[in-house]
């Protein structure tokens, strides 16, 4: 995907380098957007090799829609480690327990401010009526980010802030707000999770999937990540692949496996390996 490309060089060429809350420098850039149309393709890049991450991608977005903040089912219910490692972490900080992470992204999904479904509620605000503006989900609630006396209340705050569904000309798009991206491993797995959920929604709205618009509001390349991000930039990407998604037990988006998702015709430069910021 040449976006993606193009949002690589542009944080290399005008970012700056600035200290982060981590103990790795950064090169950052302030607020960039970058769109994708589905209709050309599914989004995931194809300038490095992500088909054996294509399991663990979808099932991070299942867990999340399941409304778990707990790292272990995602590991015993979908097979996958990710954030066994960001468990630990919050155990060490933060004192929590088995697997557990606090209110991160399964609970502000499902249970906003400890009462609302925000899955439920804008899927039901879509079905009703596909004109409204409000159709917004939000993970970011400062009292579950921070305590008053700013400490944390969770290791990992939400990077992505709102997602945003609207239906125009016939066709189901979707913008997010993501506030702190990490270009070299986050984005290429977000962008990809919320082109599938777009796809998702759209197949239970029976809608064709349109645009997916994304705001990066800080855009960053770790210090330690440029070296792999430069050779990145010397590769040609190849054409977009697509993706089908077969219908879940019940017919709805809440109950789907992650064998439901196939990724078709990706062809992809070999696999690199980037160090992640913990």
């Amino acid at each position: 995907m040449i976006e993606y490309l193009d949002l690589v060089e542009d944080v290399l060429t005008n970012g700056k380098y600035r200290e982060s809350q981590k103990p790795e420098k950064s090169i950052d850039a302030f607020f960039r957007t970058v769109r994708y149309n589905l209709e050309d393709g599914f989004p995931l890049i194809t300038t490095r090799d992500m088909s054996q991450a294509w399991p663990t991608l979808v099932a991070e977005k299942l867990w999340i829609m399941s409304g778990s903040t707990n790292a272990y089912d995602l590991l015993n219910n979908y097979g996958s480690k990710l954030w066994l490692k960001w468990a630990k972490a919050a155990e060490e900080k933060l004192g929590y327990k088995n697997g557990e992470l606090g209110p991160t992204y399964g609970y502000q999904l499902r249970n906003f401010a400890g009462k609302t479904d925000q899955l439920v509620r804008v899927l039901d605000m879509l079905k009703k009526d596909p004109r409204t503006r409000k159709a917004v989900i939000s993970y970011w609630n400062l009292g579950d980010v921070v305590n008053p006396d700013c400490t944390n209340v969770v290791d990992v705050a939400p990077c992505i802030l709102d997602l945003h569904f609207v239906v125009l000309d016939g066709k189901l798009n979707l913008g997010y707000d993501q506030r702190s991206a990490d270009i070299g491993v986050g984005v290429p797995f977000d962008t990809a999770q919320h082109a599938l959920w777009l796809m998702m929604f759209a197949k239970e709205l029976s809608l064709p999937p349109g645009e997916l618009a994304i705001n990066f509001h800080l855009p960053h390349v770790y210090e330690f990540q440029i070296p792999a991000m430069k050779e990145l930039l010397k590769r040609k990407p190849y054409p977009r692949p697509r993706v089908t998604i077969s219908d879940s037990p019940s017919g709805t988006i809440f109950d789907h496996r992650v064998e439901d998702f196939q990724l078709h015709d990706y062809q992809a430069h070999p696999a690199m390996k980037i160090p992640v910021a913990l």
